[in-house]
């Protein structure tokens, strides 16, 4: 055979830039679905009791409007939603495996009011996080706060949802 020849026979590689981008974006779609699939899968269980706690308060509280849903981990797992009736009044109700309590926003302190409160009794902490819970079996907010800020540790405060006296204090070691 002459040269000429085995040029012509030769094949070019299968694997040319626009097959290889092919096949990498397409590798890339792929791991995108896998991990979109992954996060909803391990959400599903958390959103169906979110889903359940919401119809819970619309059907047994009478909440027609629901501004907020938070689950509450303590001695109880608590799902704890804020909404409003038909009549626009602002309720807390807070679900437990062995009923509800549901109380009006005004008859208790408010997110602001606490955050004053606990400005007043620790001053110069900084607030990392605040929401209702249920502690002492009964309705309270939880404040987790940084507690010394050159060591970076935290604790936790309880105070009663009804007339803000402080319930009791967590340090939590790092």
């Amino acid at each position: 055979m002459t040269p000429s020849r085995i040029a012509e026979r030769r094949r070019q590689s299968p694997w040319t830039g626009w097959r290889l981008s092919l096949i990498v974006l397409g590798f890339l779609v792929f791991v995108a679905v896998v991990f979109v699939v992954y996060i909803r899968s391990a959400d599903a269980e958390y959103r169906v009791e979110e889903r359940a706690a919401i119809a819970k308060a619309k059907q047994e509280a009478g909440l027609k409007k629901i501004d907020s849903v938070s689950k509450h981990v303590w001695d109880d797992s608590v799902w704890v939603v804020e909404g409003k009736d038909a009549s626009n009044t602002a309720w807390f109700v807070w679900e437990r495996q062995d009923g509800s309590v549901k109380e009006k926003v005004a008859d208790g302190l408010s997110e602001d009011g606490i955050r004053d409160r606990f400005k007043a009794d620790r001053p110069g902490k900084k607030i990392v996080r605040l929401l209702p819970g249920w502690f002492s079996e009964q309705p309270a907010w939880e404040i987790r706060y940084i507690d010394n800020p050159d060591s970076k540790r935290q604790a936790i405060v309880f105070y009663s949802f009804k007339d803000g006296t402080a319930l009791k204090t967590y340090n939590l070691v790092s």
